[in-house]
């Protein structure tokens, strides 16, 4: 293949890696994907195409003009974000470019389109497979470059496009892997200094790629039935190893989100009570809540998903949290939220976990107590079953834990969600259905211990997910999502966790392969999409750590000292060896370089005569051999003398061959080839 079929397809491979690049930051469906790629094969024959559009005079700006006007009004109306309109955009122009090429210089265009669908696609793109597209890029576009050098200097040395020369031969391939490996190591340098500046590009993006139900101020019951089957992954918490308790083996560990306090008899919602902006510490970081020492303080790394909320999910009790944003919004509930989408991709959260260990806190004011004891009219039996089940009981964590146990061992939890009745929902799951969801539990649980006087709110989360061990990390999916309550006890919000729940995930769990994958994806998004400068510091103090624990062992190199004479006699012995098999391994390798440095013609006539036993000695001249080769082989002496002479030019006189004396030197070595073909060897 000529060097202009290479760099037509080099063009088509590169247009290809930029459609995967959008594709994967999920900027191009499945169809539109498919559909692209195919157009770009299409365009492989362009030429039919291209005569018809300008045969007729004027098409082609007609075409462009139509196309800008298009353009114009996806961006100002039609495009949900500036983005998406622009993406299009560059699709337009990638395949108008491809379909009317006539040039080389319109293949260096296309080479540039694809390269800003690579830079579009990358604030969107958190998983590893951008690392596989980014390399196809790298390779492909520098032997794109390659090739498109070539075809220009051949344009303008011989006047046309397609000279015998290879495009797709190992050295410029080869050459183009080398020069692709070098810049990657440079590019790996610069990624080492540079720390990342966040996902800047995300302003231009602004709708949510889902919406999900469940965390926001209006939750309806039952919301959670639409999610609880979904297998995509709502975020992933990862524990750091200097953990005090193993993480798999903490009971109860939930993930915290949205707390709700009103009740209307179908809804549970969150009134807007007090929220404040809180503003970073002296510390760098957002002090949230204050340590009481009465349970394990649990650090953890959050990867979030966009899903649709705003809201920060972490382990209660939040003590702070560390992110790239200035203020993040706290309500009196502890609800966390922060308005900032590139904030949440990452954070550091501080929970002191619950413990069994009793305090006291400060009792709630009249209108707070108010505000979690508010109910809509209810029916008596309701009231009667949360008091019939609390007989006996002394408190109110004896009277909640109670209701816990009564509505875990009694009723059963399905996602299968149906209304049979006019009543309260809430009324028909205790009395009619006794089966629902995660929803259904933590709402009865709340009114009936309003019903007793106890304050109680909802709160919306998550369960903690499946743990992998190779990352040290959760993975929560929005299957995960769940309900619970909180009851004000001497004080203090308690948890309780009323649904039976157990292990529904459907499908079993993920495999080895699938978990490894995963925590291949996270480490891909914290050491390369997410390096910041406070990454950057760390990494110098460590290896300056490092450095230092080095030098605090090289004393212990004297200890060799005190050594048996007779071992370090010996050790010595075993190292002369070493140094002489090593010495007399490097001479053969020497020759060869020498041999190496022969011009191939000449190396070519030694081969044929060595094969027939005449070698040069150690120190023989060419001249010398070529008269011993003379003395005893007389029909290869002629050969042999032209090619000697040629030798010499070129090693010693550093004039290379002309084409003449090149086709001449190709002569005498199939001549000489021939007549060491009656040769004997000696």
């Amino acid at each position: 293949m000529s060097h202009l079929p290479a760099l037509r397809l080099a063009t088509l491979l590169l247009a290809c890696d930029g459609l995967a690049a959008l594709h994967l930051a999920g900027l191009v469906g499945d169809a539109g994907a498919l559909a692209a790629a195919v157009a770009v094969a299409a365009t492989w024959w362009n030429e039919p195409l291209r005569d018809r559009v300008n045969a007729v005079p004027g098409l082609g700006r007609g075409l462009v003009l139509i196309a800008a006007i298009a353009s114009a009004l996806d961006l100002g109306y039609l495009a949900s974000s500036t983005l998406d309109g622009l993406v299009r955009l560059l699709l337009f122009l990638l395949l108008y470019r491809l379909a009317m090429r006539s040039a080389v210089r319109d293949l260096r265009d296309v080479a540039f389109l694809a390269f800003f669908m690579l830079v579009a696609a990358a604030p969107f793109t958190f998983g590893v497979g951008y690392l596989f597209v980014f390399l196809a890029f790298l390779v492909l576009g520098t032997w794109l470059l390659m090739l498109y050098h070539v075809a220009v200097e051949s344009e303008r040395a011989m006047g046309r496009l397609d000279p015998p020369t290879a495009g797709l031969g190992r050295d410029l391939l080869g050459l183009s892997l080398g020069a692709s490996v070098a810049t990657l190591v440079i590019t790996a340098a610069l990624f080492l200094v540079i720390p990342r500046i966040g996902q800047a590009a995300l302003t231009l993006r602004l709708h949510a790629a889902r919406m999900v139900t469940g965390f926001s101020d209006r939750v309806q019951l039952g919301s959670f039935g639409e999610i609880e089957t979904d297998r995509a992954v709502a975020m992933r918490v990862q524990i750091p190893e200097q953990a005090v308790v193993e993480p798999e083996r903490l009971p109860n560990l939930r993930w915290r989100g949205v707390a709700l306090d009103t009740y209307d008899g179908h809804a549970w919602s969150a009134a807007r009570g007090e929220r404040s902006e809180v503003w970073r510490s002296s510390t760098g970081q957002f002090e949230i809540g204050r340590l009481r020492a009465r349970g394990p303080v649990l650090v953890q790394e959050i990867y979030l998903e966009p899903f649709g909320t705003d809201m920060l999910f972490a382990a209660p009790r939040l003590l702070g949290l560390s992110l790239r944003a200035n203020a993040i919004v706290v309500d009196d509930t502890g609800g966390v939220s922060v308005p900032n989408a590139a904030a949440r991709f990452r954070y550091i959260a501080r929970s002191e976990l619950e413990s069994a260990a009793s305090g006291r806190g400060a009792p709630l004011d009249a209108a707070t107590r108010a505000r979690f004891l508010q109910l809509p009219p209810l029916s008596a039996r309701v009231r009667e079953l949360a008091r019939d089940v609390t007989a006996g009981t002394r408190g109110a964590r004896d009277a909640a834990e109670a209701l816990t146990s009564h509505l875990a061992g009694r009723y059963r939890y399905t996602r299968v969600l149906r209304r049979t009745t006019a009543l309260d929902p809430v009324e028909e799951f205790l009395f009619v259905q006794r089966s629902g969801n995660c929803e259904y539990f933590a709402a009865s649980l709340a009114i009936m211990l309003r019903t007793l006087g106890i304050p109680a709110r909802v709160v919306n989360g998550f369960q903690r997910g499946e743990w992998n061990p190779y990352g040290r990390y959760f993975i929560v999916r929005l299957l995960d999502a769940h309900s619970w309550v909180e009851a004000s006890v001497d004080g203090e919000w308690v948890s309780f966790d009323p649904s039976p729940r157990g292990d529904t995930e459907p499908g079993g769990p993920p495999a080895a392969v699938a978990l490894y994958l995963d925590a291949l994806r996270v480490r891909w998004y914290r050491y390369v999409v997410s390096w910041s400068l406070q990454d950057q510091v760390l990494a110098a103090v460590r290896l300056h750590q490092a450095v230092l624990a080095w030098r605090l062992s090289a004393p212990e190199l004297r200890d060799w000292r005190a050594l048996p004479r007779a071992l370090a006699v010996l050790l010595a012995f075993v190292a002369l060896v070493a140094v002489l098999l090593v010495s007399r391994r490097r001479r053969p390798g020497h020759a060869a370089g020498a041999r190496a440095a022969l011009p191939r013609f000449y190396a070519r006539a030694l081969w044929t005569l060595g094969r027939r036993g005449l070698r040069p000695h150690d120190g023989e001249t060419a001249r010398e051999f070529a008269r011993r080769v003379e003395t005893a082989v007389p029909a290869c002496a002629e050969p042999l003398a032209r090619l000697t002479a040629a030798y010499e030019r070129v090693r010693f006189g550093l004039r290379p061959l002309t084409l003449e004396e090149a086709a001449a030197v190709d002569q005498s070595v199939l001549e000489l080839r021939r007549r060491g073909l009656a040769l004997r060897p000696q």
